[in-house]
């Protein structure tokens, strides 16, 4: 009794999960007829095998219409009962390693509004026979036969099978428009075709393959696939059981880059890789597809065909397999990605000094593909991060006895010099902004006055006050004076002033109750020229009147409550060498000055202020140093340049006494 079943039922079963995957109907229904020419010809040998497919989309009227042709055997009386059974095993096909699985019948049901066959066969007597039959008829949902459609001879001199689908219907429609929207002309659908079938196109050396897209035209045989080499076999040991693979590498347009899928087929039909896809990772300026076969594939895939189904295991054993292969096969390749890899190093250390220590070179040395700027730094990255965050998690934590502090590690040790080194790099860039400020002139050799605020703003920004230690962090770079500005506490404090007031530009002050209270006026003037340099009222003489200020009214500029008597006063000033100079030559400077050792333009001053006029000799002692922009410039240089070189390792006091001991002996 033949076997009867709910055939829509079982293709919505099938295909629910695929509504947008139409490619599945060409695929079973071209890969039938692949099938049909494949076993005539193994008949006929001299039978030059051939397949059509004219494809027309008219976008006003919202239709599809297929025609698919083949010069295979047609429905002989064999056939006919294979296709009546939708779970009987064609032998022959079985016989070929085409593992059928009756889908093309059910796609046909779903995608489809309307799929009409028509055949020319030879019957049992020898005569040619034709039959045309619609499926599934009209008001039916069961598999039926079609002995009931009868035969009608004709002269004809060969067999063919055409298969006419219509597509209409608004929701078929569009899961062709979806499709057909990718493969948009006769060269797209040409590659995935080539793509789809490349087992068969690869082996069956006669095979012809004409495509017809709105009446664009294009033809596939081997010809178009270069064949010269023989594909790489290998074998794999999976689920105990050893199983042979075949690799294809093909060339094809294009070039390689990064990570590229290799293709999988099952049932000589492409087929996704669950769960995930095999792949390898090369550059090539050379296109080439890599297409894996295996009777492992076709044992493991789904009724559909679309998926294989293996382990993880499997997937990573498989994977390793191939990419030994593949890198004997792309080995001149690696090799020349390598030395670029090296040159991009290269540049990317001198780029990125403070990532240097966190590339993984060892794993760099074993890659394959070109390894860009962009991933050595999102790699560095990833590595800092993660040290980073140990570093924190750990320091949270107390040390037991034997434990060694994260800083001693060499995780510790990478990530404080990579952050000293962005640091060190930041306070090289300052620099460079005050040495354009000290330039009297600009790139055209014109006069540059620069104003006064700029000097200040770039040592610390006007109307700042660094009362609280959250306020501090790059605020300042009062470390261009001297590093021992560089950190504040709750009790080391400055104010900046704002633009009009009647202060000096920049105060700094400690209120340490177990300490001296301290207080530092800074001034800064014109980087090209001083205002009152060497004027009515000289440099000296202004820091000595703003001291006086606050001697006599702590509070109203500073808001410090304070016993000024108990205060240690000092002042700098900043100018340039000119200004500098012409306040020691003017008349009104007072007291004696000296050079400070190392500089060429700065000086110091030990002067005193009188806070009341009425007492002449009760004065306050102040210390006054003078320094030239030029001075500080160069001295803060040279302090960088030092904590570069220690960064870098030039000062090794190890391979130093390596040295002193070859030289001693």
């Amino acid at each position: 009794m033949k076997q009867h079943s709910n055939i829509k039922y079982r293709a919505e079963k099938e295909y629910k999960n695929a509504k947008a995957k139409f490619y599945l109907l060409l695929r079973e229904i071209i890969s039938n007829s692949l099938h049909a020419l494949i076993i005539r010809k193994s008949k006929n040998l001299s039978l030059r095998p051939k397949l059509s497919l004219d494809i027309k989309i008219d976008d006003k009227m919202e239709e599809c219409e297929i025609l698919l042709t083949d010069n295979g055997e047609g429905f002989t009386a064999q056939n006919v009962e294979y296709f009546n059974e939708l779970d009987k095993k064609n032998i022959e096909k079985e016989q070929h390693k085409f593992h059928p699985l009756g889908q093309g019948r059910l796609a046909l049901v779903y995608f489809t509004d309307k799929s009409i066959y028509e055949t020319v066969y030879k019957n049992k007597t020898g005569e040619y026979v034709k039959r045309e039959f619609q499926y599934p008829p009209i008001e039916s949902t069961a598999l039926f036969t079609i002995d009931d459609f009868k035969e009608e001879s004709v002269q004809y001199d060969d067999s063919y099978t055409k298969l006419h689908v219509k597509i209409s219907k608004q929701q078929t429609y569009r899961r062709a428009k979806t499709f057909f929207s990718k493969y948009s002309d006769i060269d797209k659908l040409k590659y995935w075709t080539i793509e789809t079938f490349f087992p068969f196109i690869v082996t069956e050396k006669d095979l012809i393959i004409n495509l017809s897209y709105n009446g664009a035209k294009a033809k596939i045989s081997k010809d178009d696939i270069d064949t010269d080499k023989k594909p790489i076999v290998f074998k794999v040991t999976l689920q105990d059981r050893e199983y042979e693979f075949e690799l294809r590498i093909l060339p094809k347009d294009g070039k390689l880059s990064g990570v590229n899928n290799i293709e999988c087929f099952a049932r000589n039909l492409k087929a996704e890789l669950e769960p995930r896809n095999l792949t390898y990772t090369i550059d090539s300026e050379v296109g080439y597809g890599l297409y894996l076969t295996s009777d492992f594939f076709d044992e493991n895939v789904d009724l559909k065909g679309d998926k294989i189904e293996i382990s993880e295991d499997d997937v990573e054993k498989i994977n390793y397999a191939a990419k030994v292969e593949l890198d004997n096969f792309f080995a001149d390749t690696i090799k020349l990605n390598r030395k670029k890899t090296k040159d991009v190093l290269t540049i990317f250390r001198k780029r990125y000094p403070s990532l240097d220590v966190f590339v993984q070179t060892k794993i760099l040395e074993e890659r394959t593909d070109i390894v860009t700027e962009a991933d050595l730094v999102k790699n560095a990255l990833n590595e800092k991060g993660r040290i980073e965050k140990k570093f924190w998690l750990e320091c949270e934590q107390e040390l037991k006895e034997g434990d060694i502090p994260f800083a001693d590690t060499d995780e510790g040790r990478k990530l404080l010099n990579s952050t000293l080194q962005v640091y060190v790099k930041h306070r090289e860039m300052v620099l460079k902004q005050l040495d354009s400020l000290i330039h009297l002139y600009d790139d055209e050799g014109n006069i540059k006055p620069e104003a006064e605020s700029k000097i200040h703003n770039l040592l610390l920004k006007r109307g700042v006050c660094l009362d609280r230690s959250s306020d501090i962090n790059h605020l300042h770079n009062l470390w261009i004076l001297d590093d021992k500005y560089t950190v504040f506490s709750n009790d080391f404090l400055a104010q900046s002033s704002k633009q009009g007031q009647a202060l000096s530009d920049i105060y700094i002050w400690a209120d340490d109750p177990k300490k001296t209270k301290e207080v530092l006026i800074l001034e800064l003037k014109s980087t090209t020229k001083a205002h009152n340099a060497g004027g009515g009222e000289n440099m000296v003489t202004q820091v000595k009147r703003y001291a006086r200020s606050f001697y006599l009214n702590p509070h109203k500029y500073l808001n410090w409550n304070v016993n000024t008597s108990d205060v240690l006063f000092s002042g700098i000033i900043l100018a340039n060498k000119r200004d500098v100079n012409k306040e020691l030559t003017s008349l009104s400077s007072s007291g004696k000055y000296y050079r400070i050792p190392f500089l060429k333009n700065s000086y110091v001053f030990n002067e005193a202020f009188c806070p009341y006029e009425n007492q002449p000799m009760n004065t306050i002692d102040i210390r006054v140093e003078l320094y030239s922009y030029e001075d500080i410039s160069d001295l803060a240089s040279q302090r960088n340049e030092v904590f570069f070189k220690l960064l870098k390792n030039e000062y090794n006091m190890e391979k130093e006494e390596e040295l002193i001991g070859v030289a001693n002996e």
